[in-house]
């Protein structure tokens, strides 16, 4: 099951859920990454190396993770799809492509 982005109101759309959403379509983009690789892994595993990933790639970008702004959601979502790109490849794109049209629904409902 791919990543859908919750359906939500504008003014319902804060940062933090935005972060949120992001650990959960990364969630879904690797557990699709795992099936193509035929890595199986566990949720708890791959829930606390998303957690891990997701608050480095904040760290890297200099964004809080704690208190996000939408720029700083916008540099962390950007990296993360690079940093997917480069280690999935042509493979990965499709779920990539999906993964971040999904996320950027939600990150342009933030306002500015």
């Amino acid at each position: 099951m791919s990543y859908k982005a919750p359906d939500l109101p504008a003014e319902k759309v804060t940062p933090e859920l935005v972060r949120d959403e992001l650990l959960s379509c990364f969630e879904s983009a690797n557990r699709e990454f795992a099936k193509i690789l035929n890595q199986p892994t566990s949720d708890e595993a791959l829930r606390e190396q998303v957690k891990q990933f997701v608050t480095s790639v904040f760290g890297k970008c200099g964004v809080s993770f704690d208190s996000p702004s939408k720029e700083g959601i916008i540099l962390a979502i950007n990296e993360c799809k690079r940093n997917a790109e480069a280690m999935m490849g042509p493979k990965g794109s499709e779920i990539i492509r999906h993964h971040y049209q999904e996320m950027m629904k939600l990150v342009e409902k933030l306002p500015d």
